[in-house]
């Protein structure tokens, strides 16, 4: 099996203004093209195709459909002449076709998600409880619920019970026709390198340079041939990009408007590159086990078919969430402004267009902190896999999550969608290491005690006893075993007895030990690899090692030392209990040196 993988090389602001018509062009003809075909039975049609999404349809006929006077309008605000006629490439056509295509096929698999929960809708608005007994009636239906959809569906349905008093009866009710915000362009339907229609590129491995040509209109409303150029650009690469392609086979690139934090927009062509799976074992014998917390991002430990633990317990949490918290506050505080302006009828006026890009300005910023923590959080968890050589990353069946209370919109909101994207890009990252990934459905994991199999209660904090069910400290009802721990520790390690009991809950005959003691070891975000100059002596062992790397991941471990250091990222690795006093000797806790690294396998090194 294999995956592809990505990364971008950005345009030269020299095409600027190509680049603006190739997007805005794009985005306008999709969204018609779209439009056309956004029926039930394209759905169904492009459902049973298994090529090319380009080729379900009629090339000439999607684009004879078309008002190239009412497409004009909307793009100049002007009427259109009597004798305009758009004119499109073919392969440009194909692009558009492919992009039009892979969002109707998104839009099968939403589709079949609403039909599956139809029947196990409440004739009320769907409360906070009611969205695990809707996720626990749909266990059996779990492909199309375990990406988390479901929240974002039941989300729908609320915000159209609230508009009609009712659910709707079939998806097309519930979903409007969708309308692209941007100029996104695949150009998978070209055809190739050296010979594409719309887009040329050859990867000069030596020098480390990509040389492309770019087709793209000269004006907004394109009416000859003549009025498409091609611009050729020498790009540099990175070596993230140099070690990614060493690893697999490059693809047809994507051409994409990013917005970056600023606000600013810029153009890149984000590179494909198929990665081969590394080979799985067939027999599970040591699992990191997950366990998704409210103030924790993760708790990952690592635990063996015998109960035993193999590491210590280890809590990851992004550092930057006090920062998107006072983003989201700051975001609500210009939503409500805009709401009074429009009230007010104030809706046309530069106040209001200034409120409206400082809005847009946040908002921006949020959606990549949210892209920073899903992606250093997974990078976490993955280096941790490989730094133990587990078989198998076993975590909580996304359905199993309640919204949590307490912390407002933002808890759940981060709660909810991190813990959907973090388990996304775990996974994928875990196949291209070779790790298999499983999900258990684990009832009750935080009120067990993984040590005797006896109930437990969850308080406040070590220093309190009285039972609290949101407390984040488990007590062991047991008065011969009396242990306690962290909840999302307790947690964890009830996923790895799920996991192992070959079940559907937890198997009261199989504990776990514990290993007594924690380390506290930081991970932060490096700006690259340094050079072998600037590298401390204490950074150059003579004796051979194990580094273990993944993608941005950092890893470095030495046999035989007790220590190691875990990165990837602005995560924190904190323990799952508190240091015993004989460790407490103020020391940094951290092994070897670690250094960014970019390869996407293990590897053997003589030094670090």
């Amino acid at each position: 099996m294999s995956d592809y993988l990505s990364l971008p090389l950005r345009l030269p602001n020299s095409h600027r203004q190509a680049h603006d018509c190739l997007a805005t062009l794009t985005q306008h003809v999709a969204t018609r093209v779209l439009e056309n075909h956004w029926t039930p039975s394209h759905l169904d049609g492009i459902s049973d195709a298994s090529h090319q999404a380009w080729k379900y349809f009629n090339e000439h006929a999607s684009f004879d459909e078309l008002d190239d006077h009412a497409l004009y309008e909307a793009l100049h605000e002007l009427p259109a002449p009597d004798d305009f006629e758009l004119y499109l490439p073919s392969r440009y056509r194909r692009c558009i076709l492919q992009k039009v295509g892979e969002t109707l096929r998104s839009h099968v698999d939403r589709r079949e998600a609403f039909q599956s929960i139809q029947h196990v809708l409440p004739t009320h608005k769907i409360r906070r409880i009611h969205r695990r007994h809707i996720k626990e009636e749909l266990w059996d239906d779990g492909d199309y619920l375990s990406s988390g959809y479901v929240d974002v569906l039941i989300d729908q349905l609320n915000g159209y019970y609230d508009r009609y008093g009712e659910y709707p009866e079939t998806y097309f009710d519930l979903q409007d026709c969708p309308e692209y915000s941007n100029g996104v362009l695949p150009y998978s339907a070209d055809d190739g390198p050296t010979s594409g229609q719309a887009v040329n590129y050859q990867y000069d491995k030596d020098a480390g340079a990509m040389t492309v040509k770019v087709k793209t209109p000269d004006t907004l409303t394109p009416e000859t041939q003549g009025d498409w150029s091609w611009a050729e650009h020498g790009l540099t690469s990175y070596d993230a990009f140099a070690d990614l392609l060493a690893q697999g086979t490059l693809s047809a690139p994507e051409f994409q408007p990013t917005r970056r934090k600023t606000g600013d927009t810029i153009y890149e062509l984000s590179f494909p590159v198929e990665i081969e799976h590394a080979e799985t074992g067939d027999d599970t014998e040591c699992v990191l086990a997950l366990d998704a917390g409210m103030r924790k991002d993760m708790t990952a430990i690592v635990v063996n078919e015998d109960g035993e633990q193999l590491s210590r317990p280890s809590f990851i949490r992004f550092t930057d969430r006090d920062r998107m918290r006072r983003l989201h506050h700051e975001r609500s505080r210009l939503n409500d402004c805009l709401a009074e302006l429009r009230r007010d009828g104030c809706a046309y006026t530069d106040e209001f267009a200034h409120v409206q890009s400082e809005y847009e300005r946040v908002n921006n910023k949020i959606q990549h902190k949210r892209g920073q923590l899903t992606h250093d959080v997974a990078n976490q968890v993955v280096a941790l896999t490989l730094l133990y050589d587990v078989d198998t990353i076993v975590h909580e069946d996304l359905r199993s999550l309640s919204p949590p209370r307490g912390e407002g919109a933002l808890s759940w909101e981060l709660s909810s969608w991190a813990r959907r994207d973090i388990i996304e890009k775990i996974e994928y990252r875990a196949e291209c290491a070779g790790v298999d990934i499983e999900r258990v459905y684990p009832e009750g994991t935080s009120r067990v005690c993984p040590r005797c199999g006896s109930t437990g209660h969850t308080c406040k904090s070590p220093d309190h006893h009285e039972e609290k069910w949101w407390g984040g400290h488990f007590r062991c009802d047991n008065a011969r075993c009396s242990f306690q721990g962290d909840r999302d520790y307790v947690g964890a390690l009830n996923v790895a007895r799920v996991f192992f009991s070959n079940g559907d809950g937890l198997d009261h005959g199989f504990t776990t030990s514990y290993i007594e003691d924690a380390e506290t070891v930081l991970a932060r975000r490096s700006a690259g690899e340094r050079s072998l100059a600037l590298r401390s002596s204490s950074d150059s062992r003579s004796d051979a090692g194990t580094r273990l790397t993944f993608g941005y991941g950092v890893v470095a471990y030495m046999p035989g030392q007790a220590g190691t250091t875990v990165g990837g990222g602005s995560a924190n690795v904190a323990p799952a209990v508190a240091l015993p006093e004989s460790n407490a000797d103020g020391s940094d806790g951290r092994g070897p040196t670690a250094h960014q690294c970019t390869c996407f396998k293990r590897c053997t090194t003589e030094s670090y």
